[in-house]
């Protein structure tokens, strides 16, 4: 077996439409930092992450990252290839074209309307009524109407948006399938999409599982055991459902978690299903939505593919190998003041609604960390005083009383609760923050002004948040750029 790393690295990409330039922006200061300290320390062929992870537009970042560095075998260039693709999927839009004119305008009636909207923040709302109208090119095409065949009611018609253009310019700058391995140093994608039905957050993972498969399974675990007291019958058939993807991940399994519920339509794929009745699994076409409805910041679902990949999958009986991680929020955390206009509360609402959940998610895990190393330390406790080998492996091989309510976790046994332990290393989390300029359709604007500010604050305030870390000198050292002014009037 290859040699067990001490740390691995993660990054995870939120959800958030056009919001996601300013990933791309913290992800080229976060890779010169990476880059620089692994020279630092002495590692030449390190890769700059182990895993790439995304919801949405995260998960459409994802994908165009991990394919560019398994078709090119270097990191070299991938930020700049991620850039190249905000380009081409940004729009000028009309107020782009006149945007001296409005901030003029605009800034006019600021002196007599104290409540006006700032020229940047009505660039930015009629850039997105503009593609509410016309649809961005190369994202969604124009609404089309579906009248209400239920009530009746013509205010009930259904407004869609085709996200073909979206899925055509992500198949334009990645090459699918995505299928990778540890043992060809090659990234792990892991995409996390939502299962309407089910209500269910379903992760897709470029990585074989422990059979060699490349497959999804989520729900419950269906496991036959004939001796309530003992794992010796017990007989793991699998996840109530599965999706396979042999050949690895698809441009649809990638569209899949960025199919943004009620403005585009369901994603279909094909899975399986268990029947109970038959005691077998029969096809089945699942419908999709947006992995940001229930997972936008997939911490969890991060930390618990590395576990199972290292315990089950290389049977690592210790801590799996230390992770760190490099998470990007979209959606700002806080506001120094409570929007009293309809626009500026659905754009609240939206943030809370999206916004990072992980910190309760590491608290959990860190729980979980700190109970698996106490239980450790009382099994040797007990070895000390007596205790025999066998003893302790009756104990541990036990099946674990409530397997029928668990859901999404392949542990079975006392065992699979001890052994390969979490193991959270540093987390640094690049909050986007709230501007004076922000809308609520802010998530549909894809102007060219708007994708350029966005690349250059995610670039800005990761730079910022590696000096209050590290200090100016690390900064200087890794060749990041210091703060640009980007301030519109």
């Amino acid at each position: 077996m290859a040699s067990i790393p001490k740390v691995e690295r993660a990054v995870i990409l939120q959800g958030g439409g056009s919001l996601g330039a300013y990933e791309v922006g913290a992800y080229k200061a976060g890779y010169q930092l990476l880059k620089y300290r692994d020279k630092k320390e002495g590692y030449t062929d390190r890769p700059i992450f182990d895993i790439i992870a995304g919801t949405s537009i995260g998960a459409i970042n994802s994908a165009i990252l991990t394919s560019y560095v398994i078709e090119n075998k270097t990191w070299e260039g991938s930020a700049e290839r991620l850039i190249e693709f905000w380009n081409y999927i940004s729009t000028e839009s009309i107020p782009d074209k006149f945007a001296d004119y409005m901030m003029s305008w605009w800034g006019y009636w600021n002196k007599f309307f104290i409540d006006a909207a700032k020229g940047e923040t009505a660039r930015r709302y009629y850039s997105s009524k503009e593609f509410a109208i016309t649809g961005a090119p190369h994202v969604f095409s124009p609404p089309h109407a579906e009248l209400d065949k239920k009530f009746f009611d013509p205010l009930n018609s259904w407004y869609r948006y085709d996200n073909r253009p979206l899925k055509k310019s992500l198949e334009k700058f990645a090459k699918f399938p995505i299928a990778t391995s540890r043992e060809d140093n090659q990234p792990r994608l892991l995409l996390v999409t939502v299962d309407v039905m089910e209500s269910l957050p379903v992760v897709f993972d470029s990585y074989a599982k422990e059979g060699g498969t490349r497959e999804s399974g989520y729900g419950r675990l269906i496991v036959e055991n004939n001796n309530k007291g003992s794992s010796e019958n017990q007989k793991i058939i699998g996840f109530e459902h599965v999706i396979k993807y042999p050949q690895g991940i698809t441009s649809d399994h990638v569209i899949a978690s960025a199919a943004v519920p009620i403005n585009f339509d369901y994603s279909q794929i094909e899975a399986e299903r268990y029947d109970p009745q038959t005691k077998s699994y029969k096809k089945e076409t699942r419908y999709f939505w947006d992995g940001g409805i229930l997972a936008n910041t997939p911490l969890m679902q991060v930390v618990m593919a590395q576990r199972q990949y290292w315990y089950f999958g290389k049977k690592v009986k210790d801590s799996v190998p230390k992770l760190n991680v490099f998470q990007v929020n979209l959606h700002p955390a806080r506001v120094d003041k409570v929007p009293w206009d309809h626009d500026g509360a659905v754009n609240r609402n939206s943030d809370i609604s999206f916004g990072d959940r992980s910190k309760s998610d590491e608290t959990m895990l860190l729980s979980f960390q700190m109970y698996s190393q106490l239980v450790k330390e009382l099994i040797q406790l007990a070895k000390d005083h007596g205790a025999t080998q066998k003893i302790i492996d009756d104990l541990l091989d036990r099946p674990i009383p409530v397997q029928e309510r668990l859901e999404g976790t392949r542990a079975t046994k006392y065992r699979d609760g001890v052994e390969g332990a979490f193991n959270i290393g540093e987390i640094i989390r690049v909050q986007r923050k709230h501007d004076d300029y922000s809308i609520s359709n802010k998530i549909f604007d894809f102007s060219s002004n708007t994708i350029n500010r966005l690349l250059q604050d995610g670039y800005n305030d990761t730079v910022d948040g590696i000096t209050t870390l590290f200090g100016i000198e690390v900064v200087k050292a890794a060749g990041l750029e210091i703060k640009k002014e980007n301030n519109p009037s």
